[in-house]
């Protein structure tokens, strides 16, 4: 195969959502760098997969698997089927963690040619630009997501109506509908849309960020909260803690999670709201964290064209 150092991202044009987001951030930088965006590109980067390509590079980048034993919003065994024949097919994977590599080669019992590279952020995410706090508010914890029952909201916004975290803000970015039913203190605030480019001065305007989840893979937001210098609470299982390490607090909330099986994904373990309390008085101990030069989109790009060579 050749070298040529061009590209072509499928399905841009196709609904919103992290994947996406990404893919236009990744397109953007590598033009910038100087690569030509062409459907007749050599290197083929299928993020919504699907794909493929003959006499071409043809390097999958891949998200999480369908997980759900109860099939909640379809069956997970054919949902997978097109994600493990793009995996087949493909040349290299770019997994986002080790979980997630890990947990594809327990399913499909093969290993492919891989890299791990996380996703990165704009330079905007890195600039100094914060909203103004709350009001009354010292101290504000940000939840970001596209809340769905196994994002813990609900876990989050009990813990955040216990006495002890009274004079903390807890602001939530994202549309939901999960949590409604329970009380919420006055120091919960919701901000349910913002535009992607408005994201960092919510998060820059944050002391830390909170993201509890029974199982998630290399969440964009958290990408966007260490970017910003939060300091991040995050669960033990997954591969959320790869990304935060030395850079927050990670939560043993939960038995752990057994790569290769299919769980009740919608319906999250009992986890004690004290030891979330506990963890959020913890993580406001911790000062904004050094910059994260490896989440830079930059960075990113340049590890995409170093595997592109």
């Amino acid at each position: 195969m050749g070298t040529r150092l061009d590209f072509y991202i499928p399905g841009l044009d196709g609904p919103g959502g992290g994947p996406i987001i990404f893919s236009k951030r990744l397109k953007s930088e590598l033009k910038k760098q100087g690569l030509s965006f062409s459907k007749d590109g050599h290197n083929i980067i299928n993020i919504i997969t699907g794909q493929y390509e003959e006499g071409k590079n043809n390097i999958l980048r891949l998200d999480g698997l369908y997980l759900d034993s109860n099939d909640t919003i379809g069956d997970s065994n054919e949902m997978n089927k097109l994600i493990f024949k793009s995996y087949d097919q493909a040349d290299h994977i770019i997994f986002q963690s080790v979980f997630s590599k890990l947990s594809y080669e327990s399913f499909t019992g093969k290993i492919k040619p891989n890299s791990i590279i996380a996703n990165g952020v704009p330079e905007i995410f890195f600039e100094d630009k914060a909203v103004s706090k709350p009001r009354g508010f010292d101290k504000v914890v940000i939840a970001s997501a596209q809340w769905r029952r196994h994002k813990r909201l609900e876990e989050i916004i009990q813990a955040f109506n216990d006495e002890k975290l009274k004079n903390v803000a807890l602001v939530i970015l994202g549309l939901n509908e999960d949590g409604y039913g329970i009380r919420e203190s006055e120091n919960i605030f919701r901000i349910p849309t913002v535009e992607p480019d408005d994201l960092p001065q919510f998060y820059q305007m944050a002391d830390a960020m909170i993201h509890i989840p029974w199982i998630d893979w290399c969440p964009n937001t958290v990408v966007e909260g260490l970017a910003s210098r939060l300091p991040v609470l995050c669960s033990h299982n997954g591969g959320t803690k790869e990304l935060v390490g030395k850079d927050g607090i990670i939560l043993e909330i939960e038995e752990d999670y057994e790569i290769g099986s299919r769980i009740n994904l919608y319906n999250p373990p009992d986890i004690n709201i004290e030891t979330v309390v506990q963890g959020v008085l913890d993580i406001l101990d911790i000062p904004k964290i050094d910059t994260r030069e490896d989440l830079k989109i930059s960075n990113v790009a340049n590890s995409y064209k170093r595997l592109f060579k």
